[in-house]
This record gives structure tokens, sequence and C-alpha cells, in this order.
């Protein structure tokens, strides 16, 4: 049994007892079982049982909202944006359902040569503890809409709201046995990652975790999409709108308490900007409100989990010894956090070296580093200064500098003049430690489906040369 504790007071919340490993065996024959009926519906009967589930999660927004901000200490507004976008990717893919098609492929000979694209039977998606309602979402509705089955595996901290969407995908009529949700710590990931019924896993979460993940797929030869930890840089040259990445790189550091993976953690400025964007920045760390992530007035809540928030103050202090220099933080007031909640006060360094650990590691927590840059070039080699390859901002106001760095950086996604801004419609993953794979859009298609090619002879027999 889990005590899954709120982050907010550092209060008891619920209790979820752990699955059972020994009991899978079962789970994935009943999944797949599920599946072969599954997939024989109509894509349309299919695209309209998901969209029954959208409606469903529409007209519990605001109870799932709640919960999700209960659980993982989110901002009540970011939790109400994450359930309307949860439901959005429902009703997109719903839409996709009747629209994955094959191909005609011209060949050589008196051949009909096409393509079908199948399910791949059964899908575990392992989620991580930030934003689990809308990953759960992400994963389950394309998984679903091409006739696959789902077990969803959400972090050990943060179960709740997944539980919860399994629950509306089965009133949504969804076959019985389709849709499950496993709870549990590492050992149960381990399970369900090595059993021979998976057909495809996709993991959220750190390198580590992913490499991990990786090789105990590799027992049974399963494919895997891994959406990995990242170190984004944001890059602000001279001619820059400044208001305007003030705000994305405000958003990009501090939103969400800093843990997202395509967190903007580490800022490089023209250093003919340098010292005016950094006075600028200062003064609206301090001013940030952290607290109580259900207050509408609250900017920045706690982080989710009590060893992610002792592991960021950790990494604050390590930065000074090592020599970066704290530009600015916001205060942790008892009035507007209550106690035992897991509060961090957003902290912003300069004088930092690529060398340090802050700006090596994936942080997760709300500290940022800035450094300046001299031009074009240094700003990209400044940028390739990680393994990661998650995500970029570029702040500029010059059309072609932006579409060569668009071009030039090593990553899955580049903002160009905005930041942090996602969607289910296009494509995201990363590359190098950002790991591999992607979702989102009709990407999703290659992801949760597979092809098969049919080769009809229009004249009996082999073709001349082929006979023994």
């Amino acid at each position: 049994m889990s005590v899954i504790l709120t982050p907010i007071t550092g209060e008891r919340l619920a209790e979820v007892s752990a699955a059972d490993p020994e009991s899978f065996d079962a789970l994935f024959e009943q999944a797949l079982a599920a599946s072969l009926v599954w997939r024989k519906a109509s894509p349309s009967e299919r695209g309209q049982r998901l969209s029954e589930a959208a409606r469903r999660i529409r007209a519990r927004s605001d109870e799932l909202a709640s919960l999700e901000t209960a659980n993982t200490g989110q901002l009540l507004s970011d939790t109400r944006r994450e359930v309307t976008r949860a439901a959005d990717c429902f009703e997109y893919y719903a839409g996709l359902a009747d629209k994955m098609v094959g191909d005609t492929i011209a060949v050589p000979g008196d051949f009909h040569v096409y393509t079908l694209r199948e399910p791949i039977g059964v899908v575990v998606g392992i989620q991580p503890w930030n934003v689990p309602f809308y990953v759960a979402a992400r994963r389950a509705a394309p998984a679903l809409a091409f006739g696959n089955a789902i077990i969803l595996k959400p972090a050990e901290e943060t179960p709740l709201t997944a539980i919860e969407l399994a629950g509306i995908l089965g009133e949504a009529g969804l076959p019985s046995g389709l849709v499950h949700v496993v709870t549990g710590g590492a050992d149960i990931e381990q399970a369900l990652v090595v059993d021979p019924g998976a057909g495809l896993i996709v993991f959220a979460g750190s390198h580590e975790g992913g490499k991990t993940i990786a090789k105990a797929a590799a027992t049974h030869v399963v494919p895997t999409v891994l959406e990995l930890g990242g170190k984004s840089p944001q890059l602000v040259f001279e001619d820059a709108d400044l208001e305007a990445a003030l705000r994305g790189v405000m958003l990009g550091a501090f939103g969400a308490c800093g843990q997202m993976r395509v967190a903007g953690s580490r800022v490089y400025v023209q250093r003919s900007i340098y010292d005016a964007f950094v006075k600028r920045l200062a003064e609206r760390v301090r001013r940030l409100r952290v607290g109580d992530p259900r207050l509408d007035d609250t900017q920045v809540g706690p982080q989710t989990t009590r060893t992610q928030r002792d592991r960021t103050l950790a990494l604050i202090e390590s930065s000074r010894r090592e020599g970066a220099r704290v530009l600015a933080a916001a205060d942790v007031s008892a009035e507007r956090c209550p106690a035992g909640g897991f509060y961090v006060g957003p902290t912003a360094f300069i004088d930092v070296d690529p060398r340090m650990t802050l700006m090596r590691e994936e942080i997760y927590g709300p500290v940022v580093a800035i450094t300046s840059f001299r031009d074009e070039e240094d700003a990209v080699r400044h940028a390739h200064e990680t393994h990661f390859g998650l995500a970029a901002g570029v702040w500029t106001t010059d059309i072609g500098r932006a579409h060569r760095l668009a071009r030039d950086l090593n990553v899955g996604t580049v903002w160009i003049n905005s930041y942090r801004i996602r969607s289910h419609l296009v494509p995201f993953g990363g590359v190098g430690l950002s790991g591999y794979g992607r979702e989102g859009g009709r990407d999703a298609i290659e992801t949760y489906t597979r092809i098969k090619s049919v080769w009809t002879s229009l004249i009996p027999g082999l073709p001349p040369g082929y006979s023994i």
C-alpha cells in the first residue's frame, strides 16, 4: 500500500494498493484478448467511444483539475488547462481513427502491392509524476484510436488521475479489459517491461530510467519510445523583443515550478544587452509569488515530491559552493506557503561555468542559470554544451537568424519568439540523451501501428526467373 501525499501541505491524500507482478501474465492475456475484439470494431465506432470519453472529461473538468492539483501541486490554472488539453487530445484522435490508410505501391511485374496499418496489440505506457493526467491521455488516446489495448503505469507518487481516466474510458463504452492502470514503484515498471506480452513500451522519465527500460525491453525485442530529460537553452539576441523574451524565460524556467522536461534552465543572452536583461529578470524573480497552488494569485506552487524538493535545495547549495552567484531568489513565506509543503524559492544564478552541475544536469526545479554569448556561432556552441537535445528557444527579430538556428540546433523542438507551448497536434520528442521516437499529431500513427505489406500476383504463379 502506497501513501499518496499532497505536496501542498505534505499531508496524506490517499492510499493506493501496489499491483502484484504475479498477476501480470493474466493481465496481459486479458488486454490482448480485449484488443483483438477492439481492433475489429470499425474506426468510426472507436472514434465515437473516444469522443464520448472526451465529453465525460469535460463534464468532470473541475473535479479532475482539483484532484490533479492536490496530487501534484500544480497551479489550478495549469491543471484546468491540462484537463482541457486531455479532452482535446481524445477528440483529435477520435477524428483520426478512420483516417489511417495504407499505400498502393507500383512494383515491376504483374503484381498488386499494398500496405496495411495494423494495431500493435498491447501498449505499456509508463508515466512521469509531472502532468500525469494529460500525459496518460496523450498515450491512451492514439493507442486506443488505432485499435490497441493499453496498460498505464503512473508514477508511484501521482496515480490518482490516471485511475480516474481508466474509469472514464470504461464509462464511455470501451470493452472490458482494454484499459488497465497498474500502480506501484520501479519494480512494477520492470515487471511490465520484461513481460513478453508487451507490444510497445512508451516511457517518459529520466535518461537513466530510459536506459533501464530500453535494456529490459530488448529482452523480447520490444520497440520503445523514450521521452527523456532535457537541459534546454534559451538564446536571447540583442535585437529580440526584450519584454517578450523576459516573459518567455520566466515561464520556461519557473512555470510548473520548473518541473517540465522542456524547462529552459540555461539562458544565454547576447553581451550587448546582458546587463540590462539580468537586471530586469532579477526584479521579476524577486516578485514571484510562491504559495498554495489553489489560490488564484499564486505564480509558483510546490515541488511535487519531497525527494525532488530536497534535491533542488541541495543543487542550489552545491551551485553556490561551485562558484555560481545568486542573482535573485523569491521568498518562501509562511503566510503564503502552508507548513509541511514542498516549496522551493525560485532562484536565478549568474557567474556560471559550463562545467558546473547546474549547467550539465537536469534540475527539475525552479532554478535557472544565465550567462552571455558573443555572436550567433557562439550561441550555438553554448547551446550544444550538453548531451540532451529536447528543446530550445530562440529570441530574435531577424527572420534569417531564426530559421538558421532552427536548422542548426540539434534538438527535437525549437520555439522562435515563444517558449513551452505544446499541442497534441504537433510531433514531440528528443535526440541524444533526451530519447527517441515521436508522439503527437499524425506521427502517432507511426508509433502506435505497424505496417504489413501485401503482394497479390495478377497472373498466378511465380514470375520468370524465380522458379527452381
